[in-house]
């Protein structure tokens, strides 16, 4: 990232210059120097930025298992803000439509931007719950990942399979009960079925698409693309970088590296499908007579192909690759690195981290680019809920700026230890304490989570209302 120029002058107002890869504009205080607006050195803490005139909040909704984030760039009384997914899923806690409502009334029913990380239901499916009220929400850009791109034909092949592989899943896997976990994800996939009978994803991508009061702009992005900020929030003072997901589909389909994972146990594989069927029921346990009709070995592959633990490896598999394409964003702004990772596990972290497949002649260590970003960052915003196999312990490690907050949204009992302790611990100690969950805050039918512990005080996070959401300033 280039660093920024100084200026000493009181009387100029603005000064153009470029962050990484994106041209924008950064406001100037009067009377200080300005602080960097791309990692670097800079503001390490909470308050207003220089001058007191801007300022950053980060919201955070609870919904339940899902993701929904709106980030506020204040300007003296002036305010823009960002959608960041909307969506629950597995445990829906009934609140999303007071929280849509809430947002709605916040941005006085108009968005700057709207970010759509990736398509699983955690993160989308507001937008197909309360498309009414999306219908009266002005929105001036849309950022989706490559992968939803109409004019890209790779792109809408990858996405006709999974979804369709997705529906044959949910079907196949139905009598292990709703609850069951691969069923959910199989089913977060798809969404499920909508009140018009087809699938409530696609609905939400439809209103992504088509359903605000007016025709916003669409853009889809890859690694290292130019991102196309609003004039707005340019203005502003905000700039961008998009830094996944990667343009090459087979690190999309790298799912997981265990050595770089915070585990309970090194040899702990807790989401591994369970051998369901004992020995009687497998094929080679019978003689060959048995098997009169059809040859042994292919009733042992349509055996196989439909054992709930195939099944499952298959769902899990599936769910992964869509978590590896969400867009992960470094916003900046008045000196503060914000860094959205949607739900990106190990293919593309490593893209980012590494530059490539880790492992392979030039991507052994560490990027400097990703080096400089990772030490310079102000907030994360926790990948998948706190998963285990969403962020990297060399990323953690990197996250070295005094001050720097983690947010993270979710749900405990919806899936198998999500938030992973280990991971929830390790970013605790690395932030010193600046962690909050979303549920640690109330909602009407739900109380805060006792396991969770208190909402940090006196670090930059509030919840002024005492429900609903968590906010964190800047």
């Amino acid at each position: 990232m280039a660093a920024a120029k100084k200026v000493a002058s009181a009387a100029k107002k603005t000064v153009a210059r470029k962050t990484g890869q994106r041209a924008a504009k950064t406001a100037k205080t009067a009377g200080k120097k300005p602080s960097r607006t791309a990692p670097g050195t800079g503001g390490s803490g909470n308050g207003a930025s220089p001058g007191g005139a801007k300022t950053l909040r980060v919201r955070m909704y609870r919904v339940g298992f899902g993701d929904f984030f709106l980030l506020t760039v204040r300007n003296g009384k002036d305010e823009k803000h960002i959608l960041i997914d909307c969506g629950v899923h597995a445990v829906d806690l009934g609140s999303i439509g007071d929280a849509v409502e809430q947002m709605s009334a916040d941005c006085g029913k108009h968005l700057s931007l709207v970010i759509m990380t990736h398509r699983h239901a955690d993160h989308i499916s507001g937008f197909a719950k309360c498309s009414d009220a999306f219908r009266q929400i002005t929105v001036d850009r849309v950022w989706m990942p490559w992968f939803e791109d109409p004019g890209d034909k790779n792109a809408i092949n990858i996405q006709t399979k999974l979804t369709a592989l997705a529906s044959q899943l949910s079907l196949q896997l139905a009598v292990r009960g709703p609850r069951d976990p691969f069923v959910a994800m199989a089913q977060n996939i798809t969404g499920g079925m909508a009140a018009s009978g087809g699938s409530s994803n696609q609905t939400a991508l439809d209103v992504l698409q088509n359903g605000f009061a007016n025709k916003p702009a669409h853009d889809y992005y890859k690694a290292g693309d130019l991102p196309n900020l609003p004039q707005a929030l340019i203005d502003a003072g905000l700039s961008a970088q998009i830094l996944g997901p990667p343009g090459d589909v087979k690190l999309i389909a790298q799912m997981t590296n265990t050595a770089d994972q915070y585990l309970a146990d090194a040899m702990q594989e807790d989401d591994e499908p369970a051998k369901t069927f004992s020995n009687a029921f497998q094929a080679e346990s019978y003689p060959a007579h048995a098997f009169k009709f059809f040859a042994d070995t292919k009733v042992k592959a349509l055996i196989d192909s439909v054992r709930p633990d195939v099944l499952a490896a298959r769902a899990l598999a599936a769910d992964k690759t869509l978590n590896n394409q969400s867009l992960v964003i470094l916003f900046s702004f008045g000196g503060r690195n914000l860094l959205f990772a949607g739900d990106a596990q190990w293919g593309n972290w490593e893209n980012f981290l590494y530059g490539g497949a880790f492992g392979t002649p030039g991507h052994t260590e560490m990027t400097k680019q990703a080096t400089d970003i990772l030490k310079n960052i102000d907030f994360y915003k926790v990948g998948h809920h706190g998963s285990r196999n969403a962020t990297p312990k060399d990323a953690v490690a990197a996250m070295l700026r005094p001050g720097c907050a983690c947010m993270c949204s979710t749900q405990i009992k919806a899936y198998n230890e999500v938030p992973r302790e280990p991971l929830m611990q390790a970013l605790s100690t690395q932030m010193k304490g600046k962690l909050a969950r979303s549920d640690q805050v109330a909602v009407k039918k739900e109380g805060p989570n006792a396991e969770a512990g208190p909402l940090p005080q006196g670090v930059g996070f509030d919840a002024p209302t005492n429900e609903l959401f968590i906010d964190y300033n800047f």
